[in-house]
């Protein structure tokens, strides 16, 4: 009887585990129920480093082996499903931090860009092609953005309207030259570059506030021409009033239009920023064409979308890569078509080796998978410019 009470004493008198609260075994430094090392309130900084460098160099190891699998297409999702799984990093999450730094390479070349009113990239050419003032006015427009230009440019026609209105006898030869000169050392490399932006001639110099010239803001379902004086000098809200707009597409395009030339920038790392979503849900979408294709093979759906996610993976690796050695080594000219036509061999390769079958169904449903892929890929990216632009 005092034997049963000892026992049951010492086992109430077990330490308990300070993370989970478990009870500890009698041997050994570790819980059994989260696998935490047993905490006694110290921690020396040699058990810290230790934790750290084990931690990181692990993390490190998969990271890279991850990395140089995926250049061999299926080998990854082969060794996953053979239950080969911790030897890897989780697949969303390696997805996102290739993601990440995709991006980041991708907004590196081409976030700098500046759109005009189409949204399209524009190049900048004045006086025949003279290279150095070219450069000049990309840098302003650079420094002062598409809004900006513009700004300079109504400056500069306001400031020609006011000497044209002044008394004859003021508006002398000398006085007119004085003016042109002073106004182009100030507004003359923004006014060329708003120039070249709005397709208008140097005739328009000259023109008087009747004859204002015009900005079209453009979205999908919606365009609207507004002058660029009005665009400049007016509230939002006060350019819609005295326009007239009433439809509601009109009115989103107005607010948000503006609101894409003041805030440039900003609508761009947003569009990037939700480009890693767009692609998710195209995987997992993508994942049910897979599924449809191999319903035979009775896969859970987890199967098809791990095998697209280690893929997707793949292809921003070998793309990231390619920028950085575009970005800091050399140009790669028409290397990037055999990377584009190696993305797409890649796949047909890696659908033949996880799911079998003879080659003729598999290029097949490659062919089918690729022009659905396209269609999708071009709809939600549609749509993602759509939304961000709308709710920015």
């Amino acid at each position: 009887m005092e034997e049963q009470q000892e026992s049951e004493v010492l086992k109430t008198s077990r330490p308990r585990c300070k993370n989970c609260d478990s009870k500890l075994s009698k041997q050994g430094n570790f819980c059994p129920g989260c696998g935490q090392r047993d905490f006694n309130g110290r921690v020396r900084t040699r058990d810290l480093l230790s934790r750290f460098f084990s931690n990181f160099t692990h993390l490190d190891n998969k990271f890279v082996k991850m990395c140089w699998h995926l250049f061999v297409p299926a080998r990854v999702t082969l060794n996953y499903f053979q239950g080969k799984i911790k030897r890897y990093p989780h697949p969303v999450q390696f997805f996102f931090i290739i993601m990440f730094f995709f991006l980041l390479m991708f907004s590196k070349q081409f976030g700098g860009a500046h759109l005009n009113s189409t949204g399209g990239n524009f190049n900048i050419q004045v006086d025949g092609g003279d290279t150095t003032q070219s450069k000049e006015i990309e840098k302003r427009l650079g420094e002062a953005g598409l809004y900006g230009a513009l700004q300079h440019f109504v400056a500069a026609k306001k400031y020609r309207a006011q000497f044209d209105s002044m008394p004859a006898e003021w508006r002398t030869p000398e006085a007119r030259q004085v003016l042109d000169s002073v106004v182009r050392r100030v507004d003359g490399p923004w006014e060329d570059a708003a120039r070249v932006i709005l397709d208008i001639g140097k005739d328009s110099m000259d023109r008087g506030p009747g004859k204002a010239d015009s900005l079209t803001l453009n979205i999908i379902f919606s365009s609207t021409k507004i002058a660029v004086e009005d665009l400049i000098s007016m509230p939002v809200e006060t350019i819609i009033e005295q326009y007239g707009f009433k439809d509601w597409k009109q009115k989103v395009t107005v607010r948000q239009g503006i609101k894409s030339l003041k805030e440039p920038e900003r609508l761009i790392h947003q569009y990037v920023g939700s480009f890693g979503w767009a692609i998710l849900v195209l995987i997992a979408l993508m994942s049910l064409v897979l599924r449809l294709f191999y319903w035979r093979q009775k896969r859970y759906y987890a199967e098809h979308f791990i095998f697209l996610m280690h893929q997707q993976s793949g292809v921003f690796l070998l793309l990231t890569l390619a920028m950085v050695i575009q970005e800091y080594l050399f140009g790669l000219g028409y290397v990037w078509l055999t990377i584009i036509a190696w993305i797409g061999i890649s796949l047909l390769i890696a659908m033949k080796r996880f799911y079998g079958g003879n080659w003729g169904w598999t290029i097949a449903k490659w062919l089918v998978f690729c022009a659905l892929y396209l269609v999708v890929l071009l709809v939600l990216f549609v749509a993602t410019l759509l939304v961000v632009f709308m709710i920015f």
